[in-house]
């Protein structure tokens, strides 16, 4: 069997983020551990510490809190950084267990690619475990491409039936969740195999997990996309006014003709500058400092963007719902999109994804973890941006204005008004 199918040609950058999710046990901590080791990423003393042989420690390396240790799980997001010839990585340690779900989407939301880990020996007939139907599901909301890493081929004698069960599942759970782009890879995370390097079963003639890895496309980089800068801060150089902040997406030069904040204001861009220095042109991604042709009334918050950018009031958005309390109709809350901030209320809970079946179920209120479908309305004019087409510009955050609790992470989808 060959994986390599939905694998696109190598990315010509030096480097991708990635996430990795799961079930709790079923070997995230310890594929870090192995990719770090394997990579040579680790100090001499560092790898003198996992052991040797049978009695490697590999989750050693990732479960760093005390209190991961003793409970044998993954708490926190950790970062971790390593690199092949080709690209560099930086790793978005997620925890498996459904209490730290908000964990999950705060690792997924800074990544461009999700590494689902199965163990396949604890698997019956290929049936997913919940919480890998929940990561995939949260994988699928926040747009990023999954890899199946599936694990502990080892115990089950690499057997290529079971492989496939796996794989047929998934792909079911793939079809539900409209996830565009699925490759598998069998894996040994304890022994290596398939992992950095090739080795396992002899019907495995697809890649090996890094090689998949390293054919990952950053999806933040979007030279070719619409104009979004939010102004983070507005600085003053003589009688001029700068406007600073980081394009999110787009590409702005000299003599482009912009739309400032959610007026029909528009003005035409005099100069960008990076670290102090005039540049011909600024791409997503880079820090800059513009001067427009006349000074324009902006504020932190506000958005330089194309021409063509449209604000609302009301949208339909998929949300992850991250707060103990549950949702009550009428409640407020204040939503951050960028360094947007303004007021929101959910007008409608439509529907609520059953993780189970992957349908849709009417029920009275959000509660932790919930996957949903919601109406939203805002106070003031937010941008109508759809999180498939700008993912950064079309997503935002719910939180609690007395408490700062982070409430929900949500995605555009359509716009009402």
């Amino acid at each position: 069997m060959d994986g390599a199918a939905g694998i696109s040609p190598r990315w010509s950058g030096d480097q991708v983020r990635f996430t990795t999710a799961g079930s709790v046990d079923d070997g995230k901590s310890t594929l870090i551990g192995r990719l770090l080791l394997d990579s040579n990423a680790l100090m001499r003393d560092q790898s003198a510490a996992l052991g040797e042989g049978d009695d490697l420690d590999l989750a050693a390396l990732t479960d760093g809190l005390e209190a991961e240790r003793a409970q044998g799980i993954t708490i926190d997001v950790a970062y971790r950084y390593f690199s092949t010839p080709a690209v560099s990585f930086i790793i978005a340690d997620a925890p498996g267990h459904e209490q730290y779900t908000r964990n999950m989407v705060t690792a997924a939301s800074v990544s461009d690619v999700a590494v689902l880990v199965i163990d396949v020996s604890r698997l019956d007939a290929g049936a997913l475990k919940s919480q890998t139907r929940r990561h995939a599901a949260i994988a699928a909301l926040l747009g990023l491409d999954v890899i199946v890493a599936v694990n502990k081929m080892d115990a089950i004698g690499w057997s290529q039936e079971r492989f496939e069960d796996v794989c047929t599942a998934f792909r079911d759970v793939a079809a539900a969740l409209e996830l565009p782009r699925v490759t598998f890879v069998p894996i040994s995370a304890k022994r290596g195999d398939n992992v950095v390097h090739r080795g396992g079963a002899e019907w495995w003639r697809g890649p090996t997990l890094i090689e998949v890895l390293e054919r990952a496309r950053p999806r933040a980089i979007r030279r070719d996309g619409r104009l979004r800068l939010p102004i983070q801060v507005v600085l003053r150089d003589g009688d001029r006014r700068l406007y600073a902040g980081r394009i999110e997406s787009g590409v702005v030069r000299p003599g482009d003709s912009i739309r400032v904040g959610s007026s029909t204001t528009s003005a035409v861009v005099n100069l960008v500058r990076i670290g102090g220095q005039v540049v011909p042109h600024a791409e997503a991604g880079a820090s800059v400092t513009l001067e427009l042709s006349e000074d324009r009334d902006l504020a932190a918050g506000d958005v330089i963007a194309d021409p063509d950018v449209r604000y609302v009031r009301e949208v339909v958005a998929d949300v992850c719902w991250l707060d103990e309390q549950a949702w009550s109709p009428g409640r407020r809350y204040i939503l951050r999109q960028g360094t947007l901030e303004t007021q929101a209320r959910i007008e409608e809970l439509r529907f609520v994804r059953d993780i189970a079946e992957l349908s849709a179920r009417e029920v009275a209120d959000l509660r932790i973890n919930d996957i949903a479908s919601i109406h939203l309305s805002t106070r003031d004019p937010i941008l109508g941006d759809l999180f498939t087409e700008l993912p950064n510009s079309g997503s935002f955050v719910l939180f609690d204005p007395d408490s700062n609790q982070t409430c929900a992470a949500g995605m555009i989808r359509e716009v009402l008004r």
